[in-house]
């Protein structure tokens, strides 16, 4: 398969077959896929500028330098021209099916997003209060070491959260409780599409604790997002 880059081929053999194919599936289709005629007199006409230079750098006992350097500018020229043509008139054609774009070597943008798996992964999180109500926060993968980034699978980060004081009044009655809220408990929730980003939790609780459960979320399937972290916790500055 020849080299490309982008969808215009490397090698000068190769980008002369497939130029040559290109233009003529447009002179036999331009009017069934609506292409201005002005616009393929101009690639046509380049066509023909470039080809002659083309086989004449191809003979190496009688080129010159000169000839193998018009060939590598009228190339270059052609090629640019050739990219604005199939952007303007070919690539959004809706009268161009995926067909017939890919038998002129076209490159076409898979439209249908691969399913994503399962995520087994648990965030890495750590919380910088800020002052005046706000916390940083930093999420990562386990495979990351030392900066935020989230996981490929997910599309956010949820964060399910609570804000108690740090010694709670005793009320009449109550039942002493030991360790943390689970999420379903917390009355506070946030998403967001970067691992780093501040969680606003207004003045008024300062000196209250934060109790926030981190996981990564797939949403369009929720059944395949991440479990949730151990709480994390840090007192609100």
């Amino acid at each position: 398969m020849p080299k490309r880059v982008y969808f215009i081929p490397r090698k000068d053999d190769d980008f002369f077959n497939f130029q040559g194919s290109l233009v003529n599936k447009v002179v036999a289709n331009k009017t069934t896929w609506a292409i201005p005629d002005a616009a393929v007199d101009a690639l046509v006409s380049r066509r023909q500028e470039y080809e002659p230079l083309y086989h004449k750098s191809q003979v190496k006992q009688n080129r010159t330098s000169g000839d193998v350097f018009s060939h590598r500018d009228i190339r270059k020229t052609y090629e640019k021209e050739i990219r604005e043509f199939v952007n303007a008139y070919i690539r959004y054609n809706p009268a161009i099916t995926s067909d017939k774009k890919v038998e002129m070597s076209l490159t076409i943008r898979d439209t249908e997003p691969s399913p994503k798996p399962k995520i087994n992964d648990i965030p890495v999180v750590y919380l910088e209060p800020k002052g005046g109500g706000d916390i940083e926060i930093y999420c990562r993968r386990e495979t990351d070491q030392d900066r935020p980034s989230m996981h490929p699978d997910s599309d956010v980060i949820e964060v399910m959260f609570a804000m108690l004081p740090i010694h709670p009044p005793a009320q009449p009655g109550a039942v002493k409780r030991d360790g943390f809220p689970s999420p379903e408990e917390c009355p506070e929730v946030r998403t967001s599409t970067k691992a780093h980003f501040i969680i606003q939790c207004g003045y008024k609780n300062s000196g209250q604790r934060f109790y926030g459960f981190f996981r990564w979320v797939n949403l369009t399937n929720p059944a395949n997002s991440g479990v949730w972290s151990n709480a994390k916790t840090v007192v609100i500055a």
